[in-house]
């Protein structure tokens, strides 16, 4: 096509095409207007590599303790749980379910607030939500008013964490808290940077008060849930150790008030009777004296082994409430809906020329 021909056709038509250029900027300041404004609040962590770890400082540590000298501390990060697997944790049931009654008070609201009753007090209605519910989505909400006439499977999201969505111990949601589940998925994120190893947790809503603590709450799940992955074997080996440590303890304290006794109740011990007595004693005394530094010195490593699995978080960039909008992009939209209002002008152009050939 010739392109001065184009612009002779775009000459004539210029108030039209204009126009429409104009309409679709328009859109664009009407879509920016009336959408709600989101905050978006994150926090950047670093993670302990695999390949660091205080090892060494440990190892000399047990060296140096009596009885731990041939203890060897397995590698650091072994049982740990992937980086990539940390956007897994916070988009479970269990995440979502304890995400959403998280409740905080800050003076911005009249009283204690979490996501649940924010959305019902506080949250700005959305008119392109509604729009879509009753224009798009109307046949979907028309059939399912007809499914659940007389029916509660139905539920409103109101009842999603009462004891009675349980049943024989699973969680049994109903197709309105399942798609509430889902909604509130979308809020919240977390991304592992393959490169640098870093992690950005953040959270997005229409109050940057809510979004701040929400975030700070998912990075404090996260770094528990990760933490407690880790330690929970050797947690289990420390408190059993520690309970045969107070029992042999107590042993070894009995043993030794009982040979104490013995000797001090028979200070000339000629008769093979009381010699035998004696002897017997002092195997006694020495096995629970064995036996009870044996478990300390057990109870010692696997104090160290759990300082060794505990992971180390450093926040780069912690939690701040967000000034700045996050959404909607006013730059961004304008360009994309006066971009395409150019296109669309220029399509029309197209078609008259191929009307008038």
């Amino acid at each position: 096509m010739d392109f001065n021909l184009f612009l002779k056709h775009l000459e004539r038509n210029k108030f039209q095409a204009l126009a429409i250029i104009i309409a679709f900027a328009v859109l664009g300041v009407i879509y920016i207007l009336f959408t709600p404004k989101s905050y978006r609040a994150e926090t950047l962590l670093l993670p302990e590599s695999k390949g660091s770890s205080s090892l060494g400082d440990l190892g000399q540590i047990a060296s140096s303790i009596p009885g731990l000298g041939s203890f060897s501390l397995g590698a650091s990060g072994a049982d740990a749980i992937r980086p990539s697997l940390y956007p897994s944790i916070v988009q479970s049931t269990p995440f979502v379910r304890e995400f959403v009654t998280y409740t905080f008070y800050h003076s911005d609201f009249k009283d204690s607030v979490n996501l649940m009753s924010y959305g019902q007090n506080y949250a700005p209605i959305n008119p392109w939500s509604v729009l879509k519910k009753y224009t798009i989505g109307l046949p979907a909400e028309i059939i399912s008013a007809l499914r659940n006439i007389g029916n509660e499977e139905e539920n409103p999201p109101s009842t999603i964490f009462e004891e009675g969505n349980k049943e024989k111990g699973f969680f049994r949601p109903t197709v309105g808290d399942f798609k509430y589940l889902n909604a509130i998925k979308e809020i919240v994120s977390v991304t592992v940077d393959k490169s640098t190893g870093i992690i950005q947790v953040s959270v997005q809503t229409t109050n940057p008060v809510l979004s701040a603590y929400l975030a700070e709450f998912t990075k404090n799940y996260l770094v528990s849930y990760v933490t407690k992955y880790r330690q929970d074997k050797q947690i289990q080996q420390v408190d059993f150790l520690t309970t045969r440590k107070k029992e042999l303890e107590k042993k070894f304290l009995e043993d030794q008030s009982r040979l104490a006794s013995f000797k001090e109740k028979n200070l000339d011990i000629r008769s093979p009777y009381l010699q035998n007595q004696l002897e017997n004693l002092s195997s006694q005394y020495e096995l629970s004296k064995s036996l009870y530094f044996t478990v300390n010195s057990q109870l010692e490593q696997a104090k160290i082994k759990l300082n060794e699995e505990t992971p180390i978080f450093a926040e780069i960039e912690p939690v701040s409430i967000p000034a700045i909008k996050s959404k909607p992009q006013t730059m961004l939209v304008l360009f994309l809906m006066g971009s395409l209002g150019v296109l669309t002008a220029a399509l029309f152009v197209l078609i008259k020329i191929s009307k008038q050939k």
